[in-house]
């Protein structure tokens, strides 16, 4: 649980850093190319705390990247029991990279068509511009597959097998709780074999005795076939008794 929500915080909060860094970036646009050699011709020089926005948004870049491996690495959720677990490797990776892309591309393109000191600036709109289309391009698709793959999640349930318990041997609760189990289903499979017995002519003490020989074998067969016939017995039941009297 803490790992999920510290890795949502950095991610969201890295991409957000990165987004406000991208549009102050554009609000200078191209400053320090005013085509004069080895000279920034005035009106072209970059505000002074350009270089601490470029370094917030590498800040940016990896606290996202941090945060998308802590959420992916999160592990099962008390509550997750019996689900199919949204996430993985490939699902936070996938829903990390659209966010990222669409979200950016997203706000560069909706900045660079409102905000007029974005228009104002020396090649900022149409830098803005150009970033916006290809990164909600680069990020669009994988977005919907990841969501996509969320709402699969939501109704699906785990087919795995559950996990056997601990062996015979192990100490503690856990192995406690292993061999109870297995005694306790052969306890039912033995009160299920007595119960079948008993439905049986040659498993009560009443009944007809089992002639040896084939032709013993084979008046158990027809009288087990009747047994079947009137739903007494189940067809496991009687594929299971069938393979003891041809085995006698």
């Amino acid at each position: 649980m803490i790992k999920a929500v510290l890795g949502a915080a950095l991610f969201f909060g890295g991409v957000a850093l990165f987004n406000v860094k991208l549009v102050e970036l554009l609000e200078a646009g191209t400053c320090a190319s005013g085509n004069v050699p080895y000279e920034i011709a005035p009106g072209y020089q970059c505000p002074d705390d350009t270089g601490t926005d470029i370094l917030l948004m590498t800040a940016g870049i990896l606290g996202g990247l941090i945060g998308a491996g802590l959420f992916a690495f999160r592990g099962e959720p008390p509550w997750g029991s019996g689900r199919r677990r949204f996430g993985g490797m490939f699902g936070a990776g996938t829903f990390a990279w659209g966010f990222f892309f669409a979200a950016t591309g997203a706000t560069s393109l909706i900045a660079s068509l409102t905000n007029e000191s974005i228009q104002n600036s020396n090649g900022g709109e149409l830098g803005g511009i150009i970033v916006g289309a290809t990164f909600l391009v680069m990020g669009i698709p994988a977005l919907l597959i990841s969501l996509w793959g969320f709402v699969k999640s939501l109704g699906g349930r785990d087919e795995r097998p559950a996990l056997a318990g601990a062996s015979v041997g192990g100490g503690g609760p856990a192995g406690g709780g292993g061999l109870l189990s297995r005694m306790s289903a052969g306890m039912e499979q033995a009160q299920t074999a007595q119960r079948l017995g008993s439905r049986l002519p040659w498993g009560s003490g009443g009944g007809v005795s089992a002639s040896g020989g084939s032709g013993g074998q084979i008046a158990k067969l027809e009288r087990l076939q009747k047994l079947r016939e009137s739903g007494a017995l189940t067809d496991a039941e009687f594929e299971r008794e069938k393979a003891k009297i041809l085995a006698e």
